[in-house]
């Protein structure tokens, strides 16, 4: 009787646990299409919320956090929400500078974000942090993610922020 007490509490806790883990897959693949969807990004802001452990899923919740701030009305709500999204997404930044996902957040919020939010000093040194090293992503589907977000972005990019044919190809790799 206790051994099956046991090993049915083992069976929920390992089921509660593997239901909790984050898809960071989905939620980069997500990335893009919050931008204009406000209940795909409410939803995946509760789960990150919920529970984001890893730096990447932290990068994660910056990310969408700051995106929120989009859906908001209220401008004074937006800015609070903008700098909450962007103090954790800089705390992780400073913990894992070699993290390819937060420097790709980073310098995709720091490409979009408006001129007065003044967020855009790390662009250029992110921009070629990913261009030589978005190969050493393990994952190659979120390689491949990264790689499209990056080059559609040249169509609205300007001057030595634009991905040169060169460094397209290395991010290709």
């Amino acid at each position: 009787m206790v051994v099956r007490f046991f090993i049915c509490f083992s069976f929920i806790l390992s089921t509660i646990y593997c239901f909790g883990q984050i898809n960071v897959d989905k939620m980069r693949a997500d990335y893009a299409a919050a931008v204009k969807d406000k209940k795909l990004c409410e939803t995946n802001l509760k789960t990150l919320e919920a529970t984001a452990n890893t730096a990447t899923e932290k990068g994660y919740l910056a990310a969408y956090q700051i995106l929120w701030a989009k859906h908001m009305g209220n401008p004074f709500s937006k800015l609070g929400q903008f700098k909450k999204g962007k103090k954790l997404l800089e705390s992780v930044i400073i913990k894992y500078p070699d993290n390819i996902d937060l420097r790709f957040i980073r310098w995709s919020v720091q490409t979009h974000a408006p001129s007065f939010l003044n967020y855009s000093r790390d662009r250029l040194r992110d921009k070629q942090f990913l261009v030589h090293n978005l190969y050493k992503l393990p994952n190659p589907e979120a390689r491949k993610i990264i790689y499209i977000y990056l080059k559609d972005a040249n169509s609205y990019l300007k001057g030595e922020h634009i991905f040169s044919q060169t460094e397209l190809a290395e991010l290709s790799k």
